[in-house]
């Protein structure tokens, strides 16, 4: 990767454009000085020109702040480098065209090698550099200031292979931090991904092998080799929606969870379809333990074989019914107790709780809460 297209990360380049604003806002404030001391001490022939650098350096340096913030991109491109080029050597030639004997333009046009730097680190800066040298050299022996002073030029080297270096080195630990990190993060995927691995052969081991195992060793009891084989089949069907949702914690998985352990407390089916899931949150927590209760009750109370939980959302509520084909309530007193109990479990979330039964046709129970 050359310098002209080396970039660090985001925050690295706005430090590196706010480090160009600064140098400029600190040159302009030198140039500011002595022009100052120039009118007051030997005020140059063309004084329209001394103002017009002014005009130009102030302006040039409120737009590289505007640029540094509303176009950072264009700030270190070729563009920006050809317009501040134009204008920093318009300002260092200012001082010989007033007709002064001394150069004012202070430090302004050395903030123009970090415009360089930040273009292309330090073969960017040096190529400010050639250009200010150049300028400045001819410059001094055009003002008759000496071959000494006019030495003084390679200033600009040195300061451009300061600050080419520095950002150079600046964007290589950057680049290096953030292939370390990436590499980190790879490295903490695939050990997520090997747990995860691990995780899923305990859960076969421990649930699948040992169940079969389990019915192998009882064939000869039909009825528990057939609860066996139910629970597994309910724990598999679990742990498949668990993986798929894309919920930490699913409304569906709770649900699930929640019938099963009611059909190996008191040994009874129930058949679910639960057409939906969303993230636990409070509401749906409570709707899951009024239906929980519901289908004990079913279990203990009806004496159905048949008994069947369906959810779904509708109009930005959770619906969970819990049915079965029993026998229904002994009277409405009892029913009322039901009613009561349930409604306690999602009246703190505004829920409500329904029961719909009737002679020999069963018993239907409805909650309902704002998902």
């Amino acid at each position: 990767m050359s310098s002209f297209s080396k970039r660090g990360s985001p925050e690295l380049e706005s430090t590196l454009r706010r480090m160009v604003v600064v140098f400029r806002i600190l040159g302009l404030i030198w140039m500011l000085l002595l022009v100052a001391t120039t009118l007051a001490v030997d005020p140059p022939p063309r004084l329209w020109i001394v103002w017009a650098s002014v005009g130009l350096a102030v302006v040039w340096t409120a737009l590289t702040w505007s640029v540094a913030t509303a176009k950072p991109k264009f700030m270190a491109s070729w563009g920006w480098f050809a317009l501040d080029t134009i204008a920093m050597l318009a300002i260092g030639a200012a001082s010989v065209a007033s007709g002064a004997t001394e150069l004012f333009h202070g430090g302004l046009p050395l903030s123009y090698v970090f415009t360089g730097a930040l273009l292309g680190g330090l073969p960017g800066s040096l190529i400010a550099a050639v250009l200010l040298a150049v300028e400045q050299f001819a410059v001094h022996v055009i003002a008759d200031l000496g071959a000494v002073r006019a030495a003084g030029s390679v200033i600009f080297f040195v300061v451009g292979a300061i600050v080419g270096w520095t950002f150079d080195k600046l964007r290589d630990y950057d680049l290096a931090r953030q292939a370390a990190q990436e590499e980190l993060a790879r490295e903490q995927a695939a050990t997520v991904l090997h747990e995860e691995r691990a995780a899923l052969a305990d859960r076969l081991h421990d649930s699948v092998l040992q169940t079969l195992h389990a019915i192998r060793m009882g064939a000869d009891d039909p009825g528990q080799s057939r609860y066996l084989a139910r629970r597994q089949e309910r724990e598999l069907r679990r742990n498949i929606e668990e993986w798929r949702s894309e919920y930490r914690d699913s409304f569906r998985a709770s649900l699930l969870a929640v019938r099963d352990e009611v059909e190996d407390t008191h040994r009874v089916e129930i058949e679910a379809v639960i057409r939906d899931d969303a993230q636990i949150n409070p509401s749906l927590a409570a709707a899951v333990e009024a239906a929980r209760e519901a289908m004990a009750n079913a279990a203990k109370h009806s004496g159905s074989p048949n008994i069947t939980l369906y959810s779904e959302f509708a109009n930005g509520d959770a619906h969970i019914h819990v049915r079965d084909s029993g026998s229904g309530f002994i009277d409405e007193a009892q029913k009322s107790r039901v009613h009561e109990r349930l409604a306690k479990r999602v009246e703190s979330v505004g829920g409500l709780v329904e029961i719909d039964t009737a002679t020999a046709s069963g018993t239907e129970v409805k909650i309902t809460v704002g998902k």
